[in-house]
């Protein structure tokens, strides 16, 4: 692909890549993000699913705005001075997204306190749908200002306004209102049909999402009552709804939620909760997980393997879809195949769908000396199986360099995101020493309730940094999501200095 941007846009950084190469490339990340789980023997993965354009596939783009007296640039953030680039041609964009991004940011001359815009054109029907986020939620003309560019964009259908961040921490705003036009479009993928409201989450690409839904579709095969969690808009519901007994859609934001009831069939019910207050009691044939990139939680996790005999799990973050799927091996449920697919070429990112049926809870395995434990079994902590002799854990805050505490000594191995990773050689059991170290303002982080948030996003942590390593005679590899904590808090290099498996 040729763009001329690509020196200083950061939104194609594989664009010098052949695009076999980016396949290569993103198979390594997901290959690589499943190694630091060596008990769950996933070593045979399939090469990526090409996708079906390479170039002009974005039907969406979300991207700052900077209205100067001299012009409008509208492109995303420089990656060292953050200043707006101005990407008008941008060869990712599909031909009539492109075409209209002209349109507008013509239109947005003079008109300063828009912070972002936010424009989608639906393959299917042809429609345009327009955010722009501006200072107060006030756009400069209001709705007469808005039917001046209907005028201009006469496939313009839908156009809200939203209230841009005032830190301009985020891209774009929050509440979006319909100032003109009509309160959603239509967009397609395959024969099923959808609703999107402004901000609704869908496939950037929906001619490519086409494969994602065949392979979906596959791997639920014949089941007769589905669970589809994450559901978005229903994309996964409505489009497998046909043939089946039933279909329950579990969807947090109540907009998405009504816009997948509104196109349900019978068969199929949407539920408007967060996943995590799910509180089926029914058992389903199969779910379909299909979280954000952060991946799903503990205890949903744990839930959906007690209700589904099988689980097709589709991932937009192979290190969380990892950290997931040792969680839910915990629970009985084992991994029959894995599919990873392009969704996104010129980036990094893979996507994946894996499919998963019931067999035997793998609760322990077999390391040097001994046998290992997952997160799981022990109250949070991973590690060797036995009397605790030595751990690692990371506290909040640095408590210094070492010194001794009930029952352990310690010594701090290194900084992490201002906070410090620890050694202790134990006496007694792990918690005795961490509860002083606590009591000194130094919880263990994913325990800590202050900043269990920071290291959830940061790092996606979600239980304490607590393991063992070692336990009587066994020795424990550092267990896999402790690992990608670590190099996400940009801490990789301290990884040379411990016993971290692959």
């Amino acid at each position: 692909m040729i763009c001329r941007h690509y020196q200083t846009c950061p939104g194609c950084p594989l664009i010098d890549e052949t695009y076999d190469t980016q396949r290569l490339l993103k198979g390594g990340r997901l290959r690589d993000a499943l190694s630091w789980y060596p008990q769950l023997h996933l070593k045979d993965i399939p090469e990526v699913q090409a996708a079906t354009h390479t170039e002009a596939y974005r039907h969406r783009l979300k991207l700052p705005v900077d209205v100067q007296k001299d012009g409008v640039s509208v492109g995303l953030y420089h990656p060292r001075t953050h200043a707006v680039l101005d990407t008008p041609d941008c060869p990712v964009l599909v031909g009539p997204l492109r075409s209209a991004l002209g349109v507008v940011r013509d239109w947005l001359k003079d008109r300063r306190g828009v912070h972002a815009i936010d424009l989608r054109y639906a393959d299917a029907t042809g429609a345009l749908q327009l955010v722009i986020a501006c200072d107060g939620a006030s756009l400069k003309g209001g709705k007469a200002a808005v039917k001046e560019l209907r005028e201009r964009l006469p496939a313009l259908s839908s156009v809200a306004v939203s209230m841009a961040d005032p830190e301009r921490k985020r891209v774009m705003g929050r509440s979006p209102e319909i100032i003109d036009g009509d309160p959603f479009i239509v967009e397609g993928i395959g024969e099923a049909r959808y609703r999107l409201h402004p901000g609704a989450f869908f496939q950037s690409d929906p001619r490519n999402a086409a494969q994602l839904h065949a392979i979906v579709r596959e791997m639920v095969g014949d089941a007769q009552t589905v669970l589809d969690l994450y559901a978005g808009v229903g994309a996964y519901a409505l489009a497998l709804a046909p043939g089946r007994k039933r279909v329950v859609a579990v969807e947090e934001v109540p907009q998405a939620a009504r816009a997948a009831r509104e196109m349900a069939p019978d068969n199929v019910e949407v539920v408007t909760s967060k996943v995590e207050d799910l509180d089926f009691r029914e058992p389903f044939d199969v779910a379909i997980l299909n979280p954000a990139r952060r991946g799903s939680d503990l205890s949903t996790l744990a839930r959906v393997a007690q209700l589904a005999e099988r689980i097709v799990y589709v991932s937009c973050g192979p290190e969380a879809l990892a950290r997931d799927l040792d969680v839910l091996a915990a629970y009985g449920m084992r991994v029959q195949a894995i599919r990873p697919i392009d969704l996104f070429p010129q980036t990094s990112e893979v996507e994946t769908v894996v499919h998963l049926t019931r067999g035997s809870p793998l609760t322990t395995w077999a390391v040097h000396g001994g046998r290992a434990t997952g997160p799981t079994q022990n109250g949070g902590v991973s590690g060797a199986v036995g009397q605790a002799r030595e751990a690692l854990a990371l506290v909040v805050h640095d408590p210094g360099s070492r010194g001794f505490a009930p029952g352990a000594r310690w010594e701090r191995l290194g900084v992490v995101a201002s906070h410090a990773l620890i050694r202790l050689q134990l006496d007694a059991p792990v918690e005795v020493p961490l509860r002083l170290f606590a009591q000194r303002g130094h919880p263990v982080a994913g325990h800590d309730p202050r900043t269990a948030r920071f290291f959830a996003e940061k790092a996606g942590l979600q239980r304490p940094f607590v393991h063992i390593t070692r336990a009587d005679r066994a020795r424990a590899p550092l267990h896999g999501d402790l690992v990608q904590a670590l190099i996400s808090l940009g801490a990789e290099s301290l990884l040379e200095r411990l016993d971290v498996g692959p």
